[in-house]
């Protein structure tokens, strides 16, 4: 996926759920890197960057600033930055980038996608453990890519689907489309008839769909029953993921996230958001790892 892709995905659904903001850096000194419009695409690439956009009027912003400044320090290689919120204000609209008036919005990044985000004073300390947070999880990911440990190992998990039947990831047989969504999220919306489209035409030759949301079952099935009266029946099942535990392990900050678990566990393909443009590299993959 190129940047501007990855960029809009991770943008567009952020914004829906009010957690959009930035912060980057490519130098190794101590100071944070001023970050406009004309350097925001690069600083964002790194490996993990972090950015902090100061909108006008923030009383807590200088405090953060200083708790990154102190923690660059600390680890050296660590890219950190902060944008003007109000200088850059018609950047951001045209990204889609909102920031809370009179709070710092921070954001990491790891090669162009948003990792986590939030707004709000934090203290260093509690800082300090959101950046050892995000470089674990990416750190997992990098091993699971690598082959040094399997994806089933990894981020297997047991969850109660809307009939409170309990479902295990490692125990289910076939390729796997595990869908991370919300009933409020309108690119979810639009990925799940697609989804019940394969489900149908491929469940007879291995496919299994699962869904996973946060949200409340009686809301879901709720959801489900309106979604059938426009015309599109979820017939795979859907979990629920109480206290967004599993959503945290998978790391999941922007939905959809849909993967492609192979039936030996491997990974096959991680994507994040949805346009009708995705639909052919689906078929593909499902295609590509089913049984004929």
């Amino acid at each position: 996926m190129n940047f501007s892709k990855k960029l809009r995905n991770s943008i567009s659904i952020l914004f829906t759920i009010f957690i959009v903001s930035a912060i980057g850096c490519t130098s190794k000194s101590n100071s944070l890197i001023e970050v406009t419009s004309t350097n925001f695409g690069e600083v964002i690439q790194n490996d993990l960057s972090i950015i902090v956009f100061v909108p006008a009027n923030c009383e807590n912003c200088k405090d953060v600033i200083a708790s990154f400044a102190v923690m660059k320090k600390e680890m050296p290689d660590l890219v950190v930055g902060k944008m003007d919120a109000q200088k850059n204000e018609q950047f951001l609209n045209e990204i889609r980038f909102r920031v809370e008036e009179g709070k710092p919005t921070i954001v990491f990044f790891s090669s162009g996608d948003v990792q986590d985000a939030m707004i709000g004073y934090q203290t260093t300390q509690e800082l300090r453990e959101l950046v050892t947070g995000v470089q674990e999880q990416l750190q997992l990911w990098k091993d699971v890519e690598d082959g040094n440990i399997s994806f089933m190992d990894a981020f297997d998990f047991t969850l109660n689907d809307l009939q409170g039947n309990e479902i295990t990831l490692s125990k289910i047989n076939g390729l796997i489309v595990l869908d991370f969504w919300a009933t409020w999220c309108p690119p979810c919306k639009a990925e799940i008839p697609y989804l019940v489209e394969f489900y149908q035409a491929y469940k007879n030759r291995g496919l299994k769909v699962l869904g996973v949301t946060a949200e409340k079952p009686d809301l879901v099935s709720s959801f489900i029953t309106n979604f059938a009266a426009q015309g599109t029946d979820i017939t795979y099942p859907i979990l629920i993921d109480k206290d967004r535990e599993i959503s945290k392990m998978f790391g999941i900050r922007s939905i959809p996230t849909t993967f492609f678990i192979a039936p030996d566990g491997k990974l096959l393909k991680k994507e994040v958001g949805f346009t009708e443009e995705y639909v052919p590299d689906f078929r593909k993959i499902i295609e590509d790892n089913l049984p004929r």
